[in-house]
């Protein structure tokens, strides 16, 4: 599994999650996204790992120069997991569009292959 597939996979589970209102659903993404980015241990990452039956290297290279110590793929689903958080959880009923904001770029995330967030915090200087 690809980057590219769990964010198209990853949105998808969220728009519908939002749209029939399934709160535990979101929080279930929440925790596992929140989980994802402390530890690092990302679920593409260990379904190769389980499919190949090899260690590889959680590393990924990239044509930045990294300031910073962190992979920008960890910012990315900590941040992804705040404007779901704020959306659904602290301000439900003023930031609703963020959990829909959100849900959408990682389905166009997904589909193109192309996720501006994570190439702006590359450029920003994390991993």
């Amino acid at each position: 599994m690809s980057d590219r597939s769990y964010r198209f996979f990853l949105g998808l589970c969220i728009l519908i999650s939002l749209f029939l209102r399934l709160d535990y659903a979101i929080y279930i993404i929440i925790g596992m996204m929140l989980i994802e980015s402390v530890t690092n241990y990302r679920i593409p990452i260990l379904i190769n790992q389980f499919n190949s039956h090899t260690h590889t290297s959680n590393k990924q290279s990239s044509n930045f120069s990294s300031f910073f110590g962190i992979e920008a793929e960890r910012v990315f689903r900590f941040i992804v997991v705040v404007f779901i958080a704020l959306g659904t959880i602290a301000y439900p009923d003023s930031l609703w569009f963020f959990p829909w904001f959100v849900g959408l770029n990682l389905v166009l995330a997904g589909i193109t292959g192309i996720c501006p967030l994570v190439i702006l915090l590359q450029k920003l200087g994390f991993k």
